[in-house]
């Protein structure tokens, strides 16, 4: 018996399975993928900055790398340039 295994043993009749059966949940949820969409420098998009904060930003370049799809984006009306995932993209 390996060192950190308790020594507890108890009846398992075939009642008690088919209860441990019939609890465990049939399907799992899988959360579903987002379609993939394509993005080019200009496009006027909405994007989740930080805590459900959305902005209106304008794509200024698209980046390939290893982890996948990056944007660069100018945030309307503020002073601000943002590197983000395609994650933050809302619409």
């Amino acid at each position: 018996m390996h060192p950190c295994a308790t020594s507890l043993s108890f009846a398992f009749s075939p009642q008690i399975a088919y209860i441990l059966s019939i609890t465990e949940p049939v399907a799992r949820h899988v959360q579903a993928k987002e379609p993939k969409r394509e993005f080019k420098v200009g496009d006027k998009i909405r994007v989740n900055l930080h805590h459900g904060k959305i902005e209106d930003a304008v794509v200024r370049a698209v980046i390939q790398d290893d982890d996948g799809t990056k944007l660069q984006v100018d945030v309307v009306g503020l002073d601000l340039t943002a590197l983000i995932d395609t994650r933050q993209v809302v619409e």
